[in-house]
This record gives structure tokens, C-alpha cells and sequence, in this order.
């Protein structure tokens, strides 16, 4: 082949690649559903921010606060009733009472003792010592009060419990869609501003990963929550409850003294004193020396899979493995 016909198939080749690359440039980019995706109505910024500092700035807070779920056919599924006081630094009274049930339930503490009381028969008291202040530990109730108010909704970034709306977090969770400013209603005569989000909390179900719809009620004087309705796309009787969340008689308060909060368990209870701690600091793999052999293990995934340990091991030089939870 001579060198004028190589020049020619060179400069056509060299056409035919530009040709190809114009055509693939003048595409026009496809927008992916996903997080990428996410509508942020700037109207509603102000209006969470709002809220996230009227909890932040009060120094005590009173409430009544009423869960009630609904199956999907529109029945009652259960209310509990939480009425509460609560104060800084780590000082509360919350009295949990469920329509239908004889037993009620009292967690209280006056900063250095936590007692956890559940009435009937017979009755329960445990005590324990009271943990760092807002440590996730500490807690056993997730209204969307207590949460807000110790600053708590931080430590959960996900929109799978309902509560946590610390909004500089929560517009960085991965589920999220949309948030978006709806308008002024009233709530039982309170003059409230509406703020809803749509995300999703599966990650790992395909099958169905259903949308979740929460809209916010917060008050427009005060800024503190009223109602929160949570509805979700899923065919799954529990994930496709409807949740209503509603917000009476509250108000802030000076910081209370924590003799305020001195408590004393009902007549007739005998109060065991617990360790939160020993469930992380004992056991069967608690005192293992550094450098140890891992003991090999199996377990199954979200999606069903099985996962044996030693497997990992074989491939893997290095493998992490990081346990967590939400209560």
C-alpha cells in the first residue's frame, strides 16, 4: 500500500471519529432519578431553620404529645398519649399512657438517676445512672419533642424515624426527594405553616422501596411543632401505615431547677439498678486481646443473602466491620 492511500484512510478515519464524537457531545444529558434528583423549595428553608432553633434556644419545655396510627383500610392501629417536661441539661418527666391498656410508662430523670417504670401488674422499675448528655443511649422515646429539644436529631441523619428534623442533616440523607413549602393552615386554632417532605428509607428493598410523604405543621408565632402526618406508597400493611403526630399545650419555660425533677417510684415498686454499659462491655468477645483470631461467623443480608465470614477473610486482606443501629 502506498503512502497516498494510508494518508487518505487516515483522514477518513480521523472524520469519521470526530463525526461520531459530535454526535455523542450533541446528546442531550439524561437526568437519573435518585438523590441527585432532589427539589429543595428555598420557602421552606427559613421556616425548619425557624424551628430548629426554637427548640435549640429553649431552656425548658412543656407538652402533650399524641401518636396515633392507622391501617391501611383507614382503622385505628393504636394511640399512645406522652405527656412530658422537659429541662437542661438532661432532666425530664414523661408519662406514656396507650388507649386500651391498664399498664402505663414513666421515664424520668432528675440528672444524676434515670428511672425507667412500667405500672400494672406486677410493676417494673429499673434505675440507672444518667449517660452523657445526648448520648443516643439515654433514650428510649422518639417523639419528635424530645428529640428536637436535646438537640438529638443530629446524631440520625436518616429520615427513617420520624422526629428527627434537624434540617441541616436531614437535607443530606440520601432518601430524600423533595421538601417544599405548602402553605398556612391552622391546627387546632394555631396559625401554622406546612412543610412537606417526600423520601424514601429502603435502600436495600427493590421490590418495594415506597415513597414517604411528611408534612410538618409548625407554628408560625412560636415555630414549634404542631402535626406531623406521614403517609407512604407501600403495599406492606406496616410500612403503609398512615402515622399522625399531634402537638398540644406546649410551650417553653425558664431552665428548671433539677430539684424540680426529684422523683420517686410508685408504692410498692422494687427498683433494680442497671448498666447500659454491660451490653457493650461484656460477653462472649468482650475481652478478646488486640490481634486475636476473628471467630468466623454467618449471617444473612437485606437481601437475603448469606454471608459467611471466612469467606470475606479468604479474599480480603482487611475487612471492617461497623455494627449500628436505632434503638
Amino acid at each position: 500500500m502506498n503512502r497516498r492511500l494510508i494518508l487518505r484512510l487516515t483522514v477518513v478515519v480521523a472524520v469519521t471519529s470526530l463525526t461520531l464524537v459530535a454526535s455523542v457531545t450533541a446528546r442531550p444529558a439524561q437526568t437519573r432519578p435518585g438523590p441527585e434528583a432532589r427539589i429543595v423549595d428555598p420557602k421552606a428553608l427559613p421556616i425548619l431553620e425557624a424551628m430548629d432553633a426554637a427548640f435549640l434556644q429553649a431552656q425548658g419545655l412543656v407538652a402533650t404529645y399524641r401518636n396515633e396510627t392507622f391501617r391501611r383500610n383507614g382503622q385505628s392501629a393504636g394511640v399512645e398519649t406522652t405527656t412530658l417536661r422537659l429541662g437542661r441539661p438532661n432532666v425530664y418527666y414523661m408519662e406514656m399512657t396507650t388507649a386500651g391498656s391498664s399498664q402505663g410508662h414513666i421515664l424520668a430523670s432528675n440528672g444524676t438517676t434515670r428511672f425507667d417504670v412500667m405500672s400494672g401488674t406486677p410493676s417494673r422499675c429499673s434505675t440507672s445512672d444518667v449517660a452523657p448528655l445526648n448520648d443516643t443511649r439515654e433514650i428510649d422515646s422518639f417523639n419528635p419533642l424530645y428529640w428536637s429539644f436535646y438537640d438529638l436529631g443530629q446524631w440520625q441523619i436518616r429520615s427513617a424515624m420520624l422526629g428527627h428534623w434537624v434540617t441541616k442533616w436531614r437535607l443530606n440523607d440520601p432518601g430524600l426527594r423533595s421538601v417544599r413549602y405548602v402553605g398556612r393552615e391552622n391546627v387546632s386554632g394555631v396559625p401554622v405553616d406546612v412543610v412537606e417532605w417526600t423520601y424514601t428509607i429502603g435502600y436495600s428493598r427493590p421490590e418495594d422501596d415506597p415513597l414517604y410523604t411528611s408534612r410538618l405543621s409548625i407554628g408560625i408565632d412560636d415555630h414549634f411543632i404542631r402535626r406531623i402526618e406521614t403517609t407512604s406508597t407501600s403495599k406492606n400493611e406496616y410500612e403503609g401505615r398512615r402515622i399522625v403526630e399531634t402537638v398540644t399545650d406546649i410551650r417553653a419555660t425558664p431552665r428548671p431547677a433539677k430539684e424540680e425533677f426529684e422523683f420517686r417510684p410508685p408504692a410498692g415498686a422494687t427498683c433494680t439498678h442497671v448498666n447500659p454499659e454491660d451490653v457493650y462491655t461484656t460477653g462472649k468477645f468482650a475481652d478478646l486481646p488486640i490481634g486475636s483470631k476473628a471467630a468466623d461467623f454467618t449471617l444473612k443480608t437485606s437481601r437475603g443473602e448469606t454471608i459467611h465470614f471466612s469467606e470475606f477473610l479468604a479474599q480480603h486482606k482487611v475487612v471492617l466491620m461497623n455494627y449500628w443501629g436505632y434503638g
